[in-house]
């Protein structure tokens, strides 16, 4: 069953639905099939479909209304009547950027899965493509959730591991010495994107410890198997992002401290030419006063002149040698 339905054109909000036997459901809203359970993938901004999960659905009032808000943290809590359980994963949309993170909030029961999503979710869409084939449809509404989950947690792991390799470039740039000193502008983006995943990563370990904890799952080895993986996998990922945000942190530090190295030293290197310019532009100054009586106006006056403006220049040199400023 091919899924390519925009969330703009969806009818009554349904992107797509199907039961546990991969067939679609053509009356998604008022689901009747013969399988074990059912599957039904929500636009959030229809109308229809908020109407529906509020007051139809038969989800509890508080979750269907925490289901339809438009700004979600991740978390997960577990009730006796079903799961709530609101992911973010990140957008692969080439027209947009991974840390514009997209929202999966999901509703579990025994007989059913109710997922809602505001933008596209590549994840739901390739997982349900897969219920065409019997052998990698899931066989239960938690296993299908646990199956979303990792999925979301697949597509994280590039996207950190690429912020990892740009702060590893821009780290290189401030050890080697014969590349130029990098650009504070360079690190900031790979900071900022590290930082805001955080954000959004740090909550999902949560809601996948308490989704662990649910006996709904935890009736099945194998779901725990797969999602003790995926929650390890999202263990790893919040600890690169930290590591990332603290070695931005500090490569950003040492930046700033070589800039300021730098410019030290080209202070210095003035400083040095200004002391021993200092002695030489009184000489000069004296000797071209407007007045009467000044020296060396004959032949050999400018070679003498000369001369002695070299030593004053050795001395001055060898005397900030000897205080050793240079």
């Amino acid at each position: 069953m091919p899924i390519h339905t925009a969330i703009e054109s969806a009818p009554s909000g349904v992107l797509f639905a199907v039961d546990a036997n991969g067939n679609e459901l053509s009356d998604a809203l008022h689901t009747e099939s013969d399988a074990d359970w059912v599957w039904v993938h929500l636009a959030q901004k229809s109308s229809d479909a908020r109407s529906w999960l509020l007051q139809e659905a038969g989800i509890p009032a508080a979750h269907a209304r925490s289901m339809l808000e438009d700004k979600v943290r991740p978390r997960c809590e577990v009730t006796e009547q079903g799961i709530l359980f609101i992911g973010r994963g990140v957008n692969l949309d080439p027209t947009s950027v991974p840390e514009d993170v997209v929202s999966l909030r999901a509703w579990v029961e025994e007989e059913r899965i109710i997922t809602v999503v505001v933008r596209r979710l590549r994840s739901a869409e390739t997982i349900a493509e897969s219920f065409a084939s019997s052998e990698n449809r899931p066989s239960s509404p938690s296993e299908l959730l646990a199956l979303l989950f990792s999925q979301m947690v697949n597509r994280i792991t590039p996207v950190v591991a690429e912020l990892a390799e740009q702060l590893d470039d821009i780290q290189e740039t401030v050890i080697d010495d014969d590349i130029p000193i990098a650009d504070i502008k360079e690190l900031s983006p790979v900071r900022l994107r590290a930082v805001t995943l955080h954000k959004y990563m740090t909550p999902m370990l949560d809601a996948a410890n308490a989704l662990l904890s649910a006996k709904q799952v935890r009736s099945s080895a194998t779901i725990v198997d797969e999602l003790t993986i995926t929650r390890d996998r999202l263990a790893r990922a919040v600890e690169e992002l930290a590591a990332i945000d603290s070695r931005a942190s500090v490569t950003r530090d040492e930046i700033i401290s070589q800039r300021s190295d730098q410019l030290n030293q080209r202070v210095y290197v003035l400083t040095v030419l200004a002391g021993v310019c200092l002695p030489l532009s009184v000489l000069t100054g004296m000797l071209g006063m407007n007045v009467g009586g000044i020296p060396l106006t004959g032949d050999h006056g400018f070679i003498v002149t000369t001369l002695s403006m070299l030593t004053v220049s050795g001395l001055t040199l060898a005397v900030l040698r000897l205080i050793k400023w240079i």
